[in-house]
């Protein structure tokens, strides 16, 4: 932490002394497109010259989070947030500005020699590194050498081809003690980092000194990398070649470190995201190898959750790249379970949900589907069933509805479901159906709904989808009051339409703007008009640039196109006559306000010669 302080409060002034450091960080700005990075994660539409969406980082229904391409920063009119790119990758994937700069470096073919010393005060960024030359080691063993023969046999038995191989980074690790181990040590890495990156296991009593006492975790394993959404590896699962008693299971994966969280991560989306926006459609399967047969098979927006229940974090990536989801899962009670803890999230948070079904004998998984027929399989996800009527289907078979207790059962399966609908149209659609199937009234169910979840226990499924999905509300405004509210919209509407400020500026008096933050800004649209009597965008931006008013002025733009997007120059025109008319009003009744009080102490202490002149100004006003 104090190594990130240092590198937030210092590196700008290191910065001036060495302009090279400040050609790298402008260099990564110059080629990422702030727009596109950001449409990575919010759906932005286009708002004048500027984007908007709702903003991420607070819950609001309009939206107040404003992107300006030309200058290359965010803003968020809402919670107040803002910056530059930087800023944005950290907020957004809660990193500190070492890995954000790595990432975006990354992302825009910068090196950043300039900046390595900074890069490698991060230990994340160095795991990452270990990440990256142990996925190369494992591929190139698997590739290279004779004793890798065993893994390309038995990944030639599951179909896979040489180009599918290279293209997922498969590789292989022979059943040897700590042979991975030596090979990052010998390439300059801790021993420290190696056990943080979850590769190598310390047994107690071990000396990081000897490097004694250390082992690789995964040995006699075919390795898949895990890559996060941005192409980075983040950490590894190992399947068993020949299972043991002492071979640890059929598959392991690399523990919770500084960069791999399995929640958040979701296996082969670095691949499948173009994919899925081109299709607005993501394929969930369980397993990686099913993910890599597909891709082979040629249906490339398809990613897994490794087996685990989808959860709060792996949603809101899939809702980046589409609002459809396609899932398929074992057919079994565990399957099933597991795929409801994952579309309960899903439901809420308003994605649409369909389940893959798999004809019965054509296959137990996408891979075996595959490898039986092809065809089968994509014919399977075309005609994916809506997750509503499946579930109904799966929940009504097998009871009796003549017995009022297993009626219950089924309510109180489904009612669940049905209340994590976000839309209220399509909420009273299935309780309607519900309804209509156990022929009971509609009413009775929305009370039952209610009681089911205000009674859910916490730690429950659909409890920690209530928890989890909570958005932080946006702090409260700082309070303008009416006058500071009437003047920002005077100025945001002339900063949007300039020929505008010409007919109204004249209308206003000096006095109004004497106590506003807007003084300067002000003053200086005003000498402009009695000076040239001629406004435009272009004289308005030369104005700005050399101004110390220049962020302002850019922030009343913003907040102008998000709000007045949809005027015409007349509507405009309406408006402004009505602001500056309310401007006056109100200046007056403020300033009425402050006489009041100073005759009142006038009058208090006998001051005749002041008492004249406010009540003179009273009376005038």
């Amino acid at each position: 932490m104090l190594v990130y302080l240092y590198i937030r409060i210092f590196i700008p002034y290191f910065l001036l002394l060495f302009p090279p450091l400040m050609t790298d960080t402008q260099a990564i700005k110059d080629r990422l497109d702030i727009v596109q990075l950001i449409h990575e994660y919010v759906p932005l539409k286009k708002a004048g010259t500027y984007w908007k969406a709702p903003c991420p980082f607070h819950h609001e229904k309009t939206p107040s989070f404003m992107v300006n391409p030309e200058k290359q920063i965010w803003k968020c009119f809402g919670c107040g947030k803002g910056g530059d790119a930087f800023s944005f990758i950290e907020e957004m994937e809660g990193v500190e500005f070492p890995e954000a700069l790595k990432l975006l470096a990354d992302r825009a073919g910068v090196k950043l020699e300039n900046f390595r010393t900074e890069i490698n005060s991060s230990q994340k960024n160095r795991i990452l590194e270990i990440n990256e030359k142990a996925a190369y080691f494992f591929h190139r063993f698997l590739l290279d050498m004779p004793t890798a023969k065993i893994a390309r046999d038995y990944l030639s038995n599951r179909a896979l081809k040489p180009e599918t191989i290279n293209t997922w980074q498969v590789g292989y690790i022979p059943d040897q003690w700590d042979l991975l181990t030596q090979y990052l040590l010998k390439k300059g890495h801790s021993i420290d980092d190696l056990v943080a990156s979850g590769l190598t296991i310390k047994r107690d009593g071990a000396t990081p000194g000897s490097s004694r006492g250390f082992y690789d975790r995964f040995r006699g394993r075919i390795m898949f990398p895990i890559l996060d959404v941005h192409g980075n590896t983040v950490g590894f699962t190992g399947r068993v070649l020949v299972e043991t008693e002492n071979s640890g299971g059929k598959y392991v994966n690399t523990p919770q470190t500084l960069v791999y969280d399995k929640s958040r991560v979701i296996y082969g989306l670095d691949k499948a995201k173009t994919e899925i926006k081109s299709k607005d459609l993501t394929v969930i399967v369980e397993g990686q190898m099913d993910v890599i047969t597909c891709y082979q098979a040629g249906m490339k927006n398809v990613v897994a959750a490794s087996g685990t229940a989808l959860t709060f974090e792996q949603v809101k990536l899939l809702k980046r790249y589409s609002a459809n989801i396609a899932m398929a899962f074992d057919a079994d009670k565990a399957g099933v379970a597991a795929a409801k803890r994952g579309i309960d999230i899903a439901l809420s948070e308003g994605l649409n949900v369909r389940v893959i079904q798999i004809p019965e004998g054509a296959g137990k998984d996408a891979d075996e589907c595959l490898k039986k027929n092809s065809d089968v399989w994509f014919k399977a996800v075309v005609e994916a069933a809506d997750i509503m009527p499946w579930f109904f289907q799966s929940v009504f078979a097998g009871h009796n509805l003549s017995n009022p207790k297993e009626k219950q059962i089924i309510a109180n399966e489904l009612l669940p479901l049905i209340g994590l609908i976000p839309y209220a149209i399509e909420r009273d659609h299935w309780l309607k159906e519900l309804s209509e199937r156990l022929g009971t009234d509609t009413a009775v169910l929305r009370e039952d709904l209610a009681r089911l979840q205000k009674n859910l226990k916490p730690g429950g499924s659909h409890q920690l989808v209530k928890t989890e999905v909570q958005s932080v509300e946006a702090p409260p405004k700082v309070d303008l009051g009416r006058l500071g509210i009437l003047l920002e919209r005077f100025l945001m509407l002339g900063l949007k339409f300039p020929s505008l400020i010409h007919s109204v500026l004249k209308d206003l008096s000096d006095a109004v703007f004497i106590d506003s933050e807007y003084k300067s800004l002000y003053e200086m649209l005003k000498k402009q008009y009695t000076t040239i009597s001629s406004f435009s965008a272009e004289i308005l931006a030369e104005l700005f640039s050399v101004s110390s008013i220049k962020d302002l002025a850019e922030m009343l733009q913003m907040r102008a196109e998000l709000e007045y997007a949809d005027f015409t120059i007349e509507m405009a025109g309406r408006e402004i006559q009505i602001v500056v008319n309310d401007i006056k009003d109100e200046w007056k009744r403020k300033r009425r306000k402050e006489l009041q009080q100073a005759i009142s102490q006038a009058e208090k202490i006998g001051d005749r010669t002041a008492l004249e002149k406010l009540l003179n100004e009273f009376q005038n006003i």
